[in-house]
Order: structure tokens, then C-alpha cells, then sequence
């Protein structure tokens, strides 16, 4: 349990790791679980000093009970100014404090010294936990050497085609009317009367032409088949567990039979200590995504929003990723009468325009950055890249 902390005064820093959408029993993991917490720690010395523990003395102010410890509510994506003036004359009084919610509470525009400290922490400082690494690189290696008809290239594809993912996105597939009464049940349980408020207007159709359905591995399997990947592509599935996986995925392994996911490249003992903990098996994707030649996105989420940022950092602002418009896809796909070569010729330019997207670094001012750093690590990025060399950048990952 990391704190971060100034002088005497500290922030407590509760991290844990968990699909927020699933609906299966999923097991808790702490930091340390998931990175290295002492080269998290040795990392930002100098900038930011992380301890495992509160002092004694101070937890016994509140009595040993952290919930007892001040929980601030931060407005989200908060400037400096507020944090000087809203929380730290908190921090004064109380001497510790928590933050909640924590995610997105850090304005993208912000003074360099501070971007500069968002680099170092995504870029060198959260490194994954040794077991985590230790499986992942042989998940690379295994995963290089079945792409050797590629020169050991692979594309990594991320797909949100989860049971609880089709459910929440309220879209609909080819179920029929058991579909409907499966997915009905599947929202009452996982999130009550969410989904049946008043004021709540499900439109299945308005969302899959807006784009906000999640693609299937038939729809995948037809766009990169049509942007030109032919059936000796190796490909690497990211993902958890198929919605009707037995169903769904047969038509994207006839389309490239040398698919891969990291239940065919590990061993079930070797997958043993992962089951249950639906963040390490993320890891465990998101590093063999991290060092695939082209990675494919199909849907929003930290995962890719992460991981494109991540890859354009370690290769010098530009890593092929393939983000299509899923509304123009949905549009070419629902048009039966368009011919394959007309299809074809649309994935290309869809393709093109996803590299060209891939390469442009934005224009930011120092105070008016809109796009996030996250995504897009440079230019403020640039300085920590510059100091790190090229070997050294990969093996700060593996």
C-alpha cells in the first residue's frame, strides 16, 4: 500500500486492480501484485518519496482504522490551483488524507515539472511484478517464434466481446428473443435498476450506428481481411472471455487459423496463479499487445487508451495501431449489396487514415493541452524518451 507523502504530511493511496464491468467472482490484487513496487518506490526518488506505511503515531490518531482517515472529493480532472487551494490546506490539518474517487482527477494541461512527473511515473517508474514479466516474456518469445513466417512480427488485437461488455453496451446481436432475455437478466443482476430508469431510452440501433457496439470477432475478421491481412497473419487475441465463445469466434479462426490468445501460448499450470484475478491475465495481454508490430482496438477503455500512448513512447512516437470508425464500419457492413472489392477498398483507406492518425503528434500549448498525455506522450514525453536509450527503453518493460 503505497503513501505518498511531503515533509509529515501524507496521501494515502489505496490501489486496487479489478475489471469494474465484470459480473463473475474476481479476486482483489494490491499494488505489489501488479508492479514492481521497489522499482516503483527507487524510481521516484527525488521527485516524490513512497512509503509502505503510515507511522504509528499517526495511525493511532484515527484509531488504526483507515476509513477514519479524511476522504476528499476531488472534482475530476481538477486543475493545480485547486489542489493548493481546495485540498492541501486539508492535508495541513489533518496531516493525512485520501482522494476519492481517484481516477481522471488531474487536469491534462498542466505545468511541465508536473508533466514531466506523469512521464516518469507511466514510463519508467510502473513496471509489472517479476511473475507477471516472467510470464509474459515467454508468452512473446512463444508468440515470436509461431510468427516466423512473418520475420517474427504479429498484429496483437484487443477484443471487448465479454458477456458483461455485450450486456452493458445494450446492443443487439443475433440472438433473437433469447438473446434479449439473457442479456435483460444479465443487467437486473449486475447493475440492478440501472438500466430501467425512467428516463433511460435503450436504443440498440442508435448505438451501433453511433459506433458504441461492441465489434465481433466475425466483424474483426472482416475488417483487417479487408484492409489486406491475409490467413497466414498471426494474430494475437486479447481478451477475456468470449461472450458464446464456441459460436463467435469459429468464423475470426477460419479467417486467420493462427490466431493465438494466452490460453493457447501458456500452459494451465502455468496460468494456475492468474485465475480468478482478472487484472494480472490484463497484464499478462497488455505486454504481448505492448511489442506486436500493429495493435489492433475495437472498443474504448484505459486498456487501449493506455497502451497506444505506451507504444508511441517506447517507438519514438510511432507504433502502427489500427483504430477504425466503427461508425463508417457499421455502415459498410450492413450494406449486403456493396461487392467485396468495393468493401475492400474502403478498409484500405479506413487503414490509411489510421496509420496517418498514428503518426501525427498534436499540437499542444503549455496550457491548453485538450488531447490527453496519456495517448499522446509527446511532446511533453520527449525529454524522458531522449534520456533513456533504445535498449534501455524496451528493457524497462521485459
Amino acid at each position: 500500500m503505497p503513501t505518498i507523502w511531503d515533509a509529515q504530511y501524507f496521501l494515502l493511496c489505496k490501489c486496487y486492480f479489478i475489471n469494474s464491468l465484470s459480473l463473475h467472482l474476481v479476486l482483489y490484487s494490491e499494488f505489489a501484485d501488479i508492479y514492481d513496487e521497489d522499482h516503483f518506490i527507487s524510481s521516484l526518488k527525488g521527485f516524490v518519496t513512497v512509503v509502505r506505511d503510515l507511522p504509528e503515531e499517526l495511525m493511532e490518531t484515527y484509531d488504526f482504522n483507515i476509513t477514519n482517515i479524511p476522504n476528499i472529493r476531488v472534482q475530476a480532472w481538477a486543475p493545480a490551483r485547486y489542489y493548493l487551494d481546495d485540498v492541501y490546506p486539508v492535508l495541513q490539518e489533518k496531516r493525512v488524507i485520501r482522494i476519492s474517487p481517484f481516477a481522471n482527477r488531474l487536469a491534462m494541461s498542466m505545468p511541465s515539472h508536473i508533466q514531466y512527473l506523469r512521464c516518469l511515473t507511466n514510463y519508467k517508474a510502473l513496471r509489472f511484478s517479476s511473475p507477471i514479466l516472467t510470464l509474459a516474456k515467454n508468452l512473446i518469445n512463444r508468440m515470436t517464434e509461431r510468427s516466423l513466417n512473418s520475420g517474427g512480427n504479429y498484429v496483437s488485437v484487443h477484443l471487448r466481446f465479454e458477456e458483461d461488455m455485450v450486456a452493458f453496451s445494450c446492443c443487439v446481436y443475433d440472438g433473437g428473443e433469447a438473446e434479449k432475455l439473457e442479456m435483460d437478466l444479465i443487467r437486473q443482476k449486475g447493475w440492478g435498476k440501472k438500466f430501467k430508469q425512467k428516463n433511460r431510452v435503450i436504443a440498440p440501433g442508435l448505438n451501433r450506428i453511433n459506433g458504441r457496439c461492441p465489434m465481433t470477432p466475425l466483424e474483426v475478421g472482416m475488417m483487417l481481411r479487408g484492409m489486406g491481412f491475409s490467413n497466414d497473419t498471426s494474430i494475437y487475441l486479447a481478451s477475456g472471455k468470449i461472450y458464446k465463445e464456441e459460436r463467435y469466434l469459429a468464423p475470426l479462426y477460419k479467417m486467420f487459423p493462427l490466431l493465438q490468445t494466452k490460453e493457447s501460448l501458456a500452459s494451465a499450470d502455468e496460468l494456475a496463479a492468474f485465475q480468478g484475478y482478472s487484472s494480472r491475465l490484463a497484464a499478462l495481454d497488455y505486454m504481448v499487445c505492448l511489442f506486436s508490430e500493429v495493435f489492433v482496438t475495437t472498443q474504448g477503455g484505459n486498456f487501449p487508451h493506455f497502451l497506444m500512448g505506451h507504444r508511441k513512447f517506447i517507438f519514438n512516437g510511432h507504433a502502427k495501431t489500427i483504430k477504425p470508425d466503427k461508425s463508417k464500419l457499421v455502415v459498410l457492413l450492413q450494406n449486403i449489396s456493396a461487392s467485396w472489392d468495393t468493401f475492400k477498398d474502403q478498409m484500405e483507406l479506413m487503414l490509411a487514415e489510421s496509420d496517418r492518425k498514428g503518426i501525427i503528434v498534436p499540437r499542444v500549448k503549455k496550457s491548453t493541452r485538450k488531447t490527453s498525455i496519456y495517448s499522446n506522450p509527446f511532446p511533453e514525453c520527449r525529454c524522458l524518451w531522449e534520456s533513456l536509450n533504445a535498449s534501455t527503453r524496451a528493457d524497462l518493460y521485459i
